[in-house]
């Protein structure tokens, strides 16, 4: 779990790990990353996210976390049903590495 997550109304998030990591992930990628229905086909696992239509702009305009595991978002393009998982949104750094922005 992270220590903080902060990109309310804002066009990226920011995860911090602990004292010496963190990740800053921009809005659209984690929107291009969802793996909602909607956006991934259950039975393909093909992408359907059309990428030209998520716009450059976009904030994250709502987040809450989902038991110990996963962040849902809410996105000012409307989307909110995708869950992320939050070991997937960590990099692999080892302590005392530099930050990740």
């Amino acid at each position: 779990m992270p220590i903080s997550i902060q990109g309310l109304n804002k066009d990226q998030v920011t995860f911090v790990w602990s004292e010496e990591h963190s990740d800053v992930w921009p809005a659209r990628a984690l929107r291009l990353r969802c793996t909602c229905a909607y956006c991934k086909s259950e039975d393909t696992g093909e992408n359907l996210i059309v990428e030209e239509e998520i716009p450059e702009d976009i904030l994250v305009t709502q987040m809450r976390l989902v038991g110990n595991y996963g962040l849902n978002i809410h996105f000012s393009d409307g989307h909110s049903t995708g869950i992320y998982r939050l070991s997937g949104l960590q990099s692999k750094q080892e302590a005392g590495d530099v930050d990740s922005e």
